[in-house]
């Protein structure tokens, strides 16, 4: 499918990528229904909680260095700027790039949302520019925009024309997919839209979408090997790097969810090839993210002799943890980024994955491709079982509960308090590196034993907490949770 600039905002993954947010059964029945594009969005006969679009976009634009963000939204959708002002703070102090973002909030009134608040959010634009310079200023919407048809389009154009700076209209209402992970597709869309810029030549630098660029030394000695050099987007990255990505030699990413809009966009418009492979989690995903780098860059010598380098360090580690792991087993929550490599990744350690569970489903990307996380574990664990549970507690907690497996492995944390109380050892996906390549895969089966070891902790809140939830429901058939 050809991509569209020209719009004021990017389709809803629903649509765009057949998207689904509920599903049960195995992952050979899923890739089946999705190449037969018969998988359909059942709703929830209950729904507990949900997260909104709205944070991830604000999340990654957050993470650019120097710019200004007025959100156009009631008080309370700014509830976690604290939070990003505490990461990217934390980010900056680490690389010693300097995090400046500012927030300003039009602070929308029941008044507002009556006779509108244009007049009110261009006084805030002005107000942002005049107190913060800065190297653009993002208009970010809110449900309640986007509920009284505010015009920020407009409001951005005539901002546009009068300072010497961008002024970009993000709509971002929560309301719009409730794949939350649409979030990062209309952030790469508005960079695309009106940031990215066509090339003037060629430079040795990868593009690297990332979350929070945790290994950026490690990553960065890497690419050096390739006589090359990453740029981390967003975080840490400015309005003018992110202007030349177009001039970059590739694309390559952390989690595939997090970027297809991205990568294939670069790829179509600039010519910028996008490695569409598994991620770089575990030896096979190290091994074959790297190789497929280097072809694109020619130098498929070098990725051997990487490879041969981290297995001379770590394979014979990693080796000792498998005797330690045998006969145990997990379940998995996590998005569909995470959620298969982990399947492969603890099959490396010999840890067998009972079931796989995902926040939603991507029925293709946009190349018009199954995602490659999917496709390659098709063979070789048709019969895993899959549920997309998007954050549903209750459901969770059904399936552990049915599973009884030996570890929970989550990458949000909300999920976590609850399954400890079960009395089953959990470990946390907080670092998206936690299982990249050799030195990820070591470390994490390190964690493991050491949760396998003492248990302590885990039996001591079994035997004196109570989950929120009856035997009854928690031996309810998984059928019973859509319709």
């Amino acid at each position: 499918m050809p991509f569209d600039l020209s719009n004021s905002e990017i389709t809803m993954r629903e649509s765009r990528l057949n998207s689904v947010v509920s599903y049960t059964g195995d992952i050979k029945d899923l890739i089946e229904n999705t190449r037969n594009c018969s998988l359909k969005n059942c709703e929830r006969c209950f729904s507990q909680n949900n997260t909104c679009l709205s944070i991830m976009v604000m999340d990654q634009i957050s993470s650019i260095r120097n710019i200004t963000i007025v959100y156009h939204t009631p008080i309370g959708c700014n509830a976690f700027i604290p939070r990003w002002t505490a990461l990217y703070s934390s980010i900056s102090a680490r690389t010693g790039k300097q995090w400046n973002t500012k927030y300003l909030c039009t602070n929308l009134n029941e008044s507002d949302t009556v006779f509108g608040a244009a007049a009110k959010l261009k006084k805030t634009v002005q107000e942002a520019y005049a107190r913060y310079p800065s190297d653009a200023i993002f208009i970010c919407t809110g449900c309640v925009t986007g509920i009284i048809g505010e015009d920020i389009d407009a409001v951005a154009e005539e901002f546009s024309k009068k300072l010497p700076i961008p002024v970009i209209p993000v709509h971002c209402e929560g309301i719009k997919s409730k794949v939350w992970a649409t979030g990062f597709d209309i952030s790469d869309y508005i960079i695309m839209k009106y940031i990215v810029k066509p090339p003037k030549q060629k430079r040795n630098v990868i593009n690297f979408k990332n979350f929070e660029e945790t290994i950026r030394p490690y990553i960065t000695k890497l690419f050096k090997r390739f006589d090359a050099e990453p740029l981390f987007v967003y975080a840490n990255s400015t309005i003018d790097e992110l202007s030349h990505m177009s001039e970059s030699l590739a694309t390559v990413t952390s989690c595939g969810a997090l970027s297809p809009y991205l990568g294939n966009a670069l790829e179509q418009f600039y010519g910028v090839p996008y490695v569409k492979t598994i991620n770089g989690n575990g030896i096979e995903g190290f091994d074959t993210w790297l190789r497929d780098i280097a072809r694109i860059l020619h130098k498929e010598d070098i990725a051997e002799e990487i490879i041969k380098e981290e297995r001379e360090k770590y394979l014979y580690k990693i080796e000792e943890f498998k005797k330690q792991f045998i006969g145990k087993t997990a379940v998995i929550a996590a998005g569909p980024g995470f959620t298969y490599e982990a399947v492969r990744v603890l099959n490396e350690i010999g840890i067998t994955v009972k079931a796989a569970l995902s926040w939603h489903h991507d029925s293709k990307y946009d190349d018009q491709e199954i995602p490659e996380t999917l496709t390659h574990i098709e063979e070789s664990h048709s019969d895993l079982k899959v549920s997309i549970i998007d954050l549903q507690n209750h459901e969770l907690l059904n399936i552990l509960n049915r599973e009884k497996p030996d570890l929970y492995i989550v990458r949000h944390p909300g999920t976590r308090p609850f399954v400890t109380k079960m009395g089953i050892p959990v470990i946390q996906f907080t670092d998206e590196y936690d299982m990249f390549g050799y030195e990820g895969l070591y470390n994490m089966a390190r964690k493991i034993s050491d949760l396998f070891t003492n248990k302590s902790f885990t039996e001591g809140l079994k035997n004196h907490c109570k989950i929120p939830y009856t035997s009854w429901w928690l031996d309810q058939p998984s059928d019973n949770f859509v319709m």
